[in-house]
């Protein structure tokens, strides 16, 4: 007693001095130490004398001196104070001994004027400090004995008091536990055991105020400071619905993000079987605080991943409950970050088991499709570098996420009502990463695994998409038509997206007109999508007369602005259109607005446009009636005859084909001098394509030679046209058409240079035959006639 005696008085001097340092005299780390040692000495089961309270009456002195504590001194000290008092045996306050009840007040005030100090040291409190004092009670709050546990409590909510007097604090903005402290506090605000509910009651009263005092910057004006304060003050020691009450309050309003995800850990690892507190206490808190809009949280993913780790350590049902509506509720407002977290889990653990919980709220499930909609029409990707770093999940996870929730979910009403503008998002997500090179793009993103193919993911998506929507015949289909292999290759991917198309109209769908309106607002520019995608279904559902119904003037001339583009693949997609509106009746109106542009296709420098352009040319000649078409009929003609000599079959055949259909619409009435003209410049290469190479050619021709016969009306060279050969029409033609021999022999000999050698044979015997019935009196005939000879081969 007399060394505490002495270090006091010279604490005392020091003090009074100028420059106050109490090294200058005696070692302070060295004499807390002896201090801190008297302490520790006195015995823990019993109190017989006041050494322990001067003892840390010494400390709180030495703290106002200089230089201050060192950190790792100072918490020693700090424990060793507590530890000495809260060892101490239990009632002692309530003891028969009045001695007793004396030294244990005393030491009660000795504690609190100790720690006191060393948060103060001479200056306004220090919360690094407070931090120290909190990390070294907790352990004593959540103490099995309930004596340990209200001295705890008791002691905490003096310091509180204290510091909540101090409208400045030291590194305040260095206090990160204040979400931790009340949500322990509220907890036991909880508890079943009266004095301990009271005392944590009163704590988290000094929270509350501090939290008003050092956090006034979130309230309008001091006005509503001095409010909240004075309706603090009449709520001391309230009961702990209303303690809740005002937790939810300084939840949402005074604590910063990461306290508020503290306060959501303290309650999940709460409910976990072990746990220090009663289930039903951290149910309570999270139900009343998830009840509201969620305020703005940190560090989701790690939240996420302790619900999961915690979860099947959790057994009450409520708290079950409560779990799962929290994770919904987080999900909504942070989708991404819940979503890559889930994905992180799901790769490492394989545990699918809060997929579930995200799938089994209608509302939260409609959410998230909603999001992952967006996230999917985004087509978003980021550096690679980037996206380490990103909370925004990329498309082709949205898919990977939308197939995982599907599996998860019997629901259809909600899957139902986004069917349409989901399933166009996946298609037109596969269009980017297969057809337009979008793949290459997602090497090394973040949440897809090296093991997992982009383009897999959406298709498996989209099969889980139609699955889920009650349309599992479709996916046979496709499945039998081999439309997932050709999605993938860049080569078949418009083929497999008319399949997909084709398996609209296999059955009755009842979202086929859903997808049509999206389609045709994704033509028009109004909706996110792949063009070439979109107008790939909506070309194949064109077959479908319900659909090609639905079509206007308006995509009629959106279809002509695209196919005047050069564009191959857009090209052959609005020739093909244009086949298919010839198939119904309703829609053949629309072939006379598009039929100049399909006859301008048939000269591009793509073969593949040109054979599409022959399709839709024969659909609109096989569609119309011509009987007021003359003009019309005239410009197809003109198109169709220079195709007669091309050295592709497939177009030769076409086109000459395609000529005797034309041939068999018209009547003679309906001529003019012009399409006679056409006719009869038809006739010499006609004749000379019986001796074609192909069959098929040959066979046209003859047809469209009876069929010009007709139109001529000329009877003896119809009867010769349909049976015999070449050579025996070749003679009837110079005889009933003697007028137009000049021009036989100009064609005649434009045909010496044919690739075919039975054509160019033909065509020097006509020549021959000519030569026999026309006296040649023009010199420059004569020049032609011989030059041709010459050069034939």
């Amino acid at each position: 007693m007399m060394f505490l005696s002495s270090v006091t008085i010279l604490c005392s001097a020091v003090k009074s001095q100028d420059h106050c340092n109490m090294n200058y005299y005696c070692n302070k780390a060295m004499l807390a130490e002896r201090v801190e040692m008297l302490i520790l000495e006195e015995p823990v089961d019993m109190m017989i004398s006041s050494l322990r309270q001067q003892a840390m009456f010494c400390i709180m002195e030495m703290s106002n001196v200089k230089p201050k504590f060192q950190p790792l001194q100072r918490m020693e000290l700090i424990q060793s104070g507590i530890f000495s008092f809260f060892s101490l045996p239990p009632n002692m306050e309530t003891d028969t001994n009045r001695e007793i009840i004396s030294l244990y007040s005393q030491t009660v005030r000795a504690l609190d004027e100790m720690l006191q100090g060393l948060m103060t040291e001479t200056e306004n409190p220090s919360m690094l400090v407070l931090i120290e004092i909190v990390e070294i009670i907790m352990p004593w709050i959540l103490s099995d004995k309930i004596f340990e546990k209200i001295r705890a409590l008791s002691t905490l909510s003096r310091q509180l008091r204290f510091i909540s007097r101090f409208p400045v604090l030291r590194h305040l903005e260095k206090f990160n536990i204040g979400g931790n402290l009340m949500g322990v506090l509220g907890l036991f605000c909880m508890s079943s055991h009266y004095e301990v509910s009271t005392r944590a009651s009163e704590a988290l009263h000094y929270c509350f105020k501090f939290f008003v005092n050092q956090r006034q910057s979130v309230l309008k004006s001091e006005e509503e400071r001095r409010r909240l304060l004075k309706n603090l003050q009449k709520v001391f020691q309230a009961d702990w619905t209303t303690s809740l009450h005002y937790m939810v309050l300084f939840f949402k309003t005074f604590l910063n993000p990461d306290e508020r995800t503290a306060i959501f850990t303290l309650c999940v690892k709460a409910m976990t079987t072990g746990s220090k507190y009663s289930t039903w206490a951290p149910v309570e808190m999270l139900e009343m605080i998830i009840n509201e809009p969620l305020p703005e949280l940190s560090k989701v993913p790690e939240l996420v991943e302790t619900i999961h780790s915690n979860l099947n350590h959790i057994k009450d049902s409520s708290a079950i409950q409560a779990i799962e509506k929290m994770l919904q509720e987080l999900v909504q407002k942070y989708p991404d970050e819940v979503i890559l977290m889930l994905f992180t889990i799901q790769d490492n653990l394989q545990d699918r088991e809060l997929w579930k919980i995200l799938a089994a709220s209608s509302r939260s499930y409609a959410m998230i499709l909603s999001h992952l909609l967006k996230r999917l029409k985004s087509l978003s990707f980021q550096d690679p570098k980037e996206s380490m770093q990103s909370v925004e999940i990329n498309s082709v996870l949205a898919s990977r996420a939308l197939n995982e929730l599907l599996l998860q979910s019997s629901s259809k009403l909600e899957v139902e009502t986004l069917y349409p503008w989901l399933y166009m998002a996946l298609l037109s997500l596969i269009s980017f990463l297969v057809f337009e090179g979008g793949s290459r793009i997602l090497d090394k993103q973040l949440g897809v695994p090296q093991w997992m193919n982009p383009v897999s993911c959406t298709i498996e998506s989209l099969k889980t998409l139609v699955c889920s929507a009650g349309y599992e015949y479709q996916v046979s289909f496709m499945q039998k038509h081999r439309t997932w292999e050709l999605l993938v290759e860049p080569e078949g991917y418009l083929e497999g997206i008319s399949r997909i198309a084709r398996s609209l109209t296999i059955r009755s769908c009842w979202h086929i007109r859903p997808i049509v309106s999206l389609i045709l607002n994704i033509l028009r520019g109004n909706e996110v999508g792949s063009f070439v995608t979109a107008l790939a279904v909506f070309v194949e559902l064109l077959r479908n007369t319900e659909v090609a119904i639905m079509a206007d003037e308006g995509i009629i001339e959106l279809l002509i602005n695209r196919i005047q583009k050069d564009e191959p693949v857009t090209q052959q997609l609005v020739l093909k259109a244009v086949g298919n509106f010839g198939i119904h009746k309703e829609t053949t109106k629309f072939l006379r607005m598009l039929h100049p542009y399909v006859l301008n296709c048939c000269y591009s420098m793509n073969s593949s446009v040109v054979t599409e352009a022959f399709l839709a040319l024969r659909c609109i000649i096989y569609s119309l009636s011509w009987t007021d078409s003359v003009i019309l009929l005239i410009e197809i003609s003109c198109t169709l005859r220079p195709f007669f000599d091309d050295e592709s079959e497939e177009l030769r055949y076409n086109s000459i084909d395609m000529f005797g259909a034309l041939l068999a619409k018209v009547k003679q009435r309906f001529l003019m001098v012009h399409f006679r003209h056409q006719v009869h410049c038809s006739l010499v290469p006609l004749m000379f394509h019986l001796q074609d190479e192909s069959a098929g050619v040959a066979h046209a021709s003859r047809d469209g030679l009876c069929h010009s016969a007709k139109i001529l009306v000329i009877p003896r060279f119809k009867s010769v046209c349909t049976n015999k050969d070449m050579f025996s029409i070749g003679r009837v033609l110079l005889e009933e058409q003697k007028d137009k021999i000049p021009w036989f022999l100009i064609q005649s000999l434009s045909y010496f240079r044919s690739h075919q050698a039975r054509i160019r044979q033909a065509a020097v015997w006509l020549t021959s035959q000519i030569i026999q019935l026309k006296t040649l009196e023009n010199e420059e005939e004569l020049q032609d006639i011989s030059s041709a000879f010459v050069l034939q081969p």
